[in-house]
């Protein structure tokens, strides 16, 4: 005898309390590929035929409740490089920007997922970061900001914590900037998304 899944548990979980009865049930998993598994699952419990349960992913639910469509990758970085560029005044390469760009969509994204006040987030941080030196950062990053300042003079942390932070303070403007550019489009990368439908969701409550 198998060892159930946690899917079996739901199944059978699911199964007793409808009384097999799942036409009125919708399931919500990650992704699709939970559903084929939940699916056997579901017909290991009965030999009578049944009616299955609806299935949705965590994206396509929140796609219900916004108007917004998720970008493609390259297209949200690309935007990302523009408003980063209009906010700082600083004329970094795209393929420069590009790894540091999918860096800052990742936290945006983190953010919007929690639903966090973003610039409560960004002020906190820069008071934190302000009261630092650039030791935190490793050899690599150090690198990786001297290259993102194209006039920084090797070995002065003093300029490297200067235009670091003088950066960090900028990433209110840039994500305020950037959710504006994707809104304009109809377009948003997925925690935006997500933070645009339950705001919808908040507005119709109300």
């Amino acid at each position: 005898m198998k060892t159930p899944t946690f899917l079996d548990i739901v199944a059978q979980d699911l199964y007793t309390k409808t009384n097999g009865n799942l036409t009125d049930i919708t399931m919500v998993f990650p992704n699709k590929r939970a559903s084929l598994f939940f699916n056997k699952a579901l017909t290991e419990l009965t030999e009578k035929p049944m009616w299955s349960p609806q299935y949705t992913t965590i994206s396509e639910l929140f796609r219900r409740f916004s108007t917004l469509e998720t970008g493609d990758r390259i297209k949200l970085v690309c935007e990302l490089h523009t408003a980063y560029s209009e906010e700082t005044g600083i004329d970094e390469p795209l393929d420069r920007f590009y790894g540091w760009g999918e860096v800052m969509l990742s936290d945006f994204d983190d953010i919007d997922k929690h639903m966090a006040d973003a610039t409560k987030v960004f002020s906190l941080l820069s008071n934190i970061h302000e009261l630092d030196g650039v030791e935190y950062l490793t050899e690599n990053q150090q690198q990786a900001l001297q290259r993102f300042f194209s006039n920084f003079s090797q070995g002065h942390n003093t300029e490297l914590k200067k235009r670091f932070l003088q950066l960090w303070n900028k990433f209110n403007n840039i994500y305020n900037n950037y959710h504006n550019r994707l809104r304009e489009q109809g377009i948003a990368y997925e925690g935006m998304l997500y933070r645009d439908a339950i705001e919808n969701i908040k507005k119709t409550n109300n």
